[in-house]
């Protein structure tokens, strides 16, 4: 996929769109915040597949949650988007790449693929609560991403994320 244009674009995991699904306040408040100063959210394949299977196949709280993110990409001015069938592909072996190297559990195959669709999207920043991700180290990361000559993508937390950009934006 060719990398959008727009420069304020902000990648979502799959924990946060259940959260904003769940009403969660500090999801809510950083969808309101972000939006309003023009970013544009998108959602990498492998979560929309994530929420998929979650709709489909699991029980529950978590189902409902789920169906009802994927119901409200639209009203919540969320936008998936898709990757050719060659970067579906490499994605994967992005994925393995991170997990040999040791920045993710070996369990952790879709964490990077999340990360190599971010990428190729050219959005630099994911928003998640992933513990897997938010402890990579930062620098191992980044050249794993020039090793690939892709675009770095930094996993982000919400609620720090919303912190840090309410005292410098």
């Amino acid at each position: 996929m060719a990398a959008i244009a727009q420069k304020k674009l902000l990648a979502l995991d799959t924990n946060f769109l259940l959260d904003l699904a769940g009403k969660a306040a500090f999801a809510r408040d950083f969808k309101e915040y972000f939006q309003s100063l023009g970013f544009q959210f998108l959602v990498p394949p492998t979560v929309v597949m994530e929420l998929t299977f979650a709709a489909e196949e699991e029980n529950g709280e978590k189902r409902a949650l789920a169906r009802k993110a994927l119901d409200n990409f639209t009203r919540w001015r969320i936008q998936p988007f898709g990757m050719t069938a060659v970067e579906t592909d490499i994605t994967g072996g992005f994925s393995q790449r991170l997990r040999e190297k040791g920045l993710l559990p070996f369990e952790e195959v879709n964490d990077g693929i999340i990360l190599a669709e971010t990428s190729l999207g050219g959005i630099s920043i994911l928003i998640t609560r992933d513990k897997h991700l938010l402890d990579i180290d930062e620098t191992s990361l980044s050249m794993a991403f020039n090793d690939a000559d892709w675009t770095p993508v930094n996993p982000a937390h919400p609620k720090r994320l919303l912190q840090s950009a309410r005292r410098i934006l």
